[in-house]
Parts: C-alpha cells; structure tokens; sequence
C-alpha cells in the first residue's frame, strides 16, 4: 500500500530515494535530498508521518533526538563527505514553508 507522504514511501523501499543511513531501533533517517540547495542536502527524517511543528509541540522529547540523530549521522559521514569539514547547518521549516508535511530536519553542508 502507498501512502502521499513521499518519505514514508523512500523508507519503505517503494519510492526511489536515496538513504544515506538508517536507524530501525530509533525510527530514523538520513536521505538525499531531491532538490538540494547545497553540496550536501540531507533531510533527517523520523519514519512516522505527521508535520515537524506536530513533532516538536507533540513529543519534544523526540524532536530533540531527531536533532541528536541529524547532527550524530552527519558527523559520522564526514570521512565520505569531506565537504562536511568546513561545517553543516540544521534548519527545519514551519507552516506554509513545510511543503510536504513530515517531520523532518533539512542538514546542508557550508560553503
């Protein structure tokens, strides 16, 4: 069965995506961003669906270790993705900016 949340759907192997890391036992991802706006442009992503406001309003303490997990995962990838040395930034989007509801935090390398 396939839902409209394109995340979901990359998780469960019925979308292509590409899955840079995943953690079954925390329910969590890192993938590639489609449409990057950097060198890197991951999006740590939690396998549940819902918005990122839901997430940090509903269950902070899940939302803190989906941020542990983004900065943990990408720490972790430096030595593939030297790039990653001069430095990473966290961002997530609320609202009308959050374009396809899922809890999700964008990580893009610096340049």
């Amino acid at each position: 069965m396939t839902t409209n949340d394109p995340f979901t759907e990359i998780i469960s192997g019925n979308e292509p995506g590409t899955i840079i890391h995943k953690d079954d036992d925390q329910r969590f991802a890192l993938i590639e961003n489609n449409h990057p706006e950097a060198a890197v442009h991951w999006m740590a992503i939690t396998y549940e669906e819902g918005t990122t406001e839901e997430l940090e309003h509903e269950n902070r303490e899940r939302f803190l270790d989906l941020i542990d997990y983004a900065i943990n995962t990408t720490k972790a990838q430096i030595e593939d993705h030297p790039i990653l040395q001069q430095g990473f930034t966290i961002k997530f989007h609320c609202g009308a900016f959050e374009t396809i509801e899922h809890p999700k935090l964008h990580v893009l390398s610096t340049e």
